[in-house]
């Protein structure tokens, strides 16, 4: 539940109620652990139907599907969907906009989207010179074209279909959604350089034995570059 001190129904007063004799108390026994095992959950769930949220899990995701919100399966879905639905819920109060489409990216794709309005070309035709509006200048001027890039390897066109038609409903009808996926590496290179000198001389003092002196000097550089790159995918500029 969404609450730490969500408690199922227990039955207590039945538990505490009076009984005649054995075979009552068995019947009654028997009433209280059925309904804890099929039933408990069920009247929860019920209690709060009017914040859905709170109830369980198999409560919010036929909330979430009569809705027609679609999730992902990511790790830590059950926090995502509850957080989900409590954001859907309460979206009216602020109308429909890039609130929601940000909360809802970034439950699915943390810190792995991009959402951008675009800006045309003031000298081509409409659409055919988009960029972000977040690099215009002048020459060009604000469009309702509105794009997603995301960066995820494990996403596929599939799951991006699965979640249009819920993402286009949460903007206002005047901007137009249209989808990209994002390609990040990192490239590395090494560049090292070593220089190693040594020298080994026998000296023969006056009336010993020959001493043996060896001398190494050891010099050492490397050097390390790391280059990281987000490459978007072919726009129409």
């Amino acid at each position: 539940m969404d609450f730490p001190n969500a408690q199922l129904p227990q039955l207590t007063p039945l538990k505490n109620s009076f009984v005649a004799d054995e075979i009552e108390n068995d019947l009654r026994n028997m009433f209280i652990d059925l309904f804890e095992m099929m039933l408990a959950e069920q009247a929860f769930d019920v209690n709060v139907l009017g914040m859905a949220h709170l109830g369980s899990l198999d409560l919010i995701r036929r909330m979430v599907n009569t809705d027609g919100l679609a999730l992902l399966d990511v790790e830590h879905e059950e926090a995502a969907t509850r957080y989900l639905y409590r954001a859907w819920k309460s979206r009216n109060k602020n109308g429909r906009g890039f609130h929601f489409l940000e909360t809802y990216l970034q439950l699915l794709f943390p810190n792995s989207h991009y959402v951008e309005q675009m800006a045309q070309s003031k000298t081509h035709p409409y659409p055919t010179k988009l960029s972000s509006l977040s690099i215009a200048n002048e020459t060009k001027y604000p469009t309702s074209r509105v794009r997603v890039s995301i960066e995820s390897a494990d996403v596929t066109w599939d799951d991006i279909d699965k979640m249009e038609p819920i993402l286009r409903s949460i903007v206002p009808a005047r901007l137009v959604l249209y989808f990209a996926k994002l390609t990040r590496w990192r490239q590395k290179n090494y560049i090292g350089a070593v220089f190693i000198s040594g020298s080994y001389s026998t000296v023969y003092p006056a009336a010993s034995q020959p001493v043996v002196w060896k001398k190494a000097n050891y010099v050492g550089a490397a050097l390390v570059s790391i280059t990281s790159s987000t490459i978007y995918p072919k726009s129409n500029e």
